[in-house]
């Protein structure tokens, strides 16, 4: 609590500057003697009698909307515990007419006479969109104010050990209501469905007007999850029925997102987050539906979001790097090449695995720029173990489909070919399964295009299921990759059979057969045994750094 000593103000002049505000201004003015609860209030806003307050407290609980109460007495509180410096606190007054107000307070104690004034001026901010917390459209509360009411209804949730809920709401068929309505009608139907959606709600429950076609209903206490189940299957039975905006009706169809707290979190931007996760879930199971903040299932959302955030920048922070896995010819028992795999490491997520952060790159459109950055490295260190007289057949490079479908896709490649000085038969490009097979559908001229020019073509993990031997014919591939789960259990007479039958075919149509994934001495025997020309994996080297790499190269030379 702060006490101002030099504030030494005649009472009666300090009346007289009041008295004029008043006349001025849609304002009110009190003064607390917090030493002998006697109380002065002077204010035009709400029309009630309040003589009978002997101090703020009671003053606030005559004037304050309920649903704003508790909120208007913690401000209070916090001033006078020495939290804040000032005492500040906006709120709602219904005034006697029934019309709802928006009023900011502020105040501070003086010392007048030996005796401790908190001395407080009230403005009416109605309209005032500074100060004031509603949504201009709506009339309901906004954002900001929102937030405000959460924290504090989580402080006194944690202090009686009460439970409270979030239920965010989301307007699944806005966009088509926008495309077809356009603007200005929508927010008709927002009126209409926020006035509808408040009328279901209880004494101390709250709606308020997040963003765009969004809603949220605070519920500060609650006996147990039936209480809000019970309320979300209220709002979607009340919804069943169409919506009249004018002389039109509408259907509108609803996404739910529940929240416990503290449960979930003591915190309202996590609360908020995790009800949007809820949110996008109820619309992944096919809307229209309410689904409860789940903490286990939520990991791997937000894993990927963070993940989607830190990819974008990956390359810039040089958190990219690449690796080096030798391929062995079985006959020589000599490195023929290498495969390039690309690693990331962020200070945030650690080592992300290509598995997990590859599909993001695809479906975010992050793997373009990825990708040509992972070739310009490659033939850049290709380059460079040529100049020092390392000997490899191939250096291999996983292309994305998406890659494969730009425009520039072959421009580009055929320039840093050039730059570095790289025969265009020294690069395999791998490619999966799937990936040949779309784009044998969508533009077969690119894998022949490749093939014409010189460069050399791998069907990476081949035989997880997309097997096209129409594929296989149309082009002339170099080499199959036989995926690890064939190579794990080849000892068995069925894989035995399976390998046996993709080496005969192989052998037939010309092309080479590299097993991946070989971890053990017995799989290479059996493999070389069934004719396979070359083995990849933990048993002849782990993937290298390049360091590593050129000096195994050094080593064999």
């Amino acid at each position: 609590m702060s006490i101002n000593t030099e504030y030494k103000a005649d009472t009666a002049e300090f009346d007289i500057i009041y008295q004029h505000a008043l006349k001025v201004g849609d304002i009110g003015i009190c003064k607390w003697n917090m030493d002998n609860d006697e109380m002065y209030i002077a204010e035009k806003i709400s029309g009630y009698n309040l003589h009978t307050a002997k101090n703020i407290a009671e003053f606030l609980d005559i004037i304050v909307y309920d649903k704003d109460k508790d909120l208007a007495m913690q401000d209070l509180e916090d001033y006078l515990n020495g939290l804040t410096i000032f005492y500040f606190s906006t709120f709602r007054v219904k005034i006697k007419t029934g019309e709802i107000k928006w009023v900011l307070v502020r105040g501070k104690i003086f010392e007048v006479m030996g005796s401790r004034i908190l001395h407080v001026i009230m403005f009416n901010v109605t309209g005032n969109k500074l100060h004031e917390g509603h949504d201009p459209l709506t009339n309901l509360i906004n954002d900001k104010f929102f937030i405000r009411k959460l924290k504090n209804s989580i402080k006194a949730a944690e202090a009686h050990k009460k439970r409270g809920a979030l239920i965010y709401i989301d307007i699944d068929n806005f966009k088509a209501l926008v495309n077809n309505y356009g603007f200005w009608f929508t927010n008709d139907v927002l009126i209409h469905f926020s006035q509808a959606l408040n009328s279901l709600l209880g004494h101390h429950q709250e709606l308020a007007r997040w963003h765009g076609d969004k809603f949220i209903i605070l519920m500060p206490s609650i006996d147990g999850i039936k209480e809000v189940e019970e309320l979300s299957n209220k709002i979607y039975e009340h919804f069943k029925k169409p919506l009249k905006v004018f002389e039109h009706y509408f259907n509108i169809r609803l996404s739910l997102g529940v929240t416990i707290f503290p449960d979930d979190s003591s915190d309202a931007d996590e609360l908020i987050k995790f009800c949007d996760f809820a949110v996008k879930k109820s619309k992944q199971l096919g809307k229209n539906i309410c689904t409860f903040f789940d903490k286990q299932v939520s990991e791997s959302y937000f894993r990927k979001a963070l993940i989607e955030t830190e990819l974008v920048n990956a390359i810039v922070n040089n958190e990219l790097y690449l690796q080096y896995q030798p391929k062995m010819d079985i006959l020589s028992n000599r490195v023929s090449g290498f495969e390039v795999l690309l690693r990331w490491y962020n200070h945030k997520l650690g080592n992300v695995p290509p598995n997990e952060f590859i599909p993001i790159a695809e479906s975010k459109g992050y793997i373009v720029g990825i990708g040509n950055w992972v070739l310009e490295e490659t033939l850049k260190t290709a380059y460079k173990w040529r100049e020092n007289g390392y000997r490899f057949k191939t250096i291999s490079v996983n292309i994305s489909p998406i890659q494969l479908k730009r425009r520039d896709f072959m421009s580009n490649l055929l320039n840093l070919c050039k730059k570095y000085c790289i025969p265009h038969c020294q690069l395999e490009i791998e490619i999966t399964e799937g990936t040949l097979m779309e784009t044998c559908d969508e533009n077969i001229g690119i894998i022949n295009e490749l093939i014409e020019k010189g460069f050399k073509i791998a069907i990476d993990d081949f035989g997880t299921g997309y097997s096209n031997l129409s594929s296989l014919l149309e082009f002339q591939i170099s080499t199959l990759k036989i995926d690890k789960s064939i190579v794990d259990n080849i000892e068995s007479n069925r894989n035995k059979v399976v390998f046996k039958s993709i080496v005969t075919l192989a052998q037939y149509l010309k092309f080479e057969i590299i097993a991946e994934g070989v971890e053990t001495k017995n799989q290479l025997e059996v493999l070389a045994e069934l004719g396979c020309d070359g083995i990849q994996g933990y048993y002849f080297s782990k993937p290298l750094r390049q360091t590593e790499a050129e000096y195994f190269l050094n080593k064999l030379a």
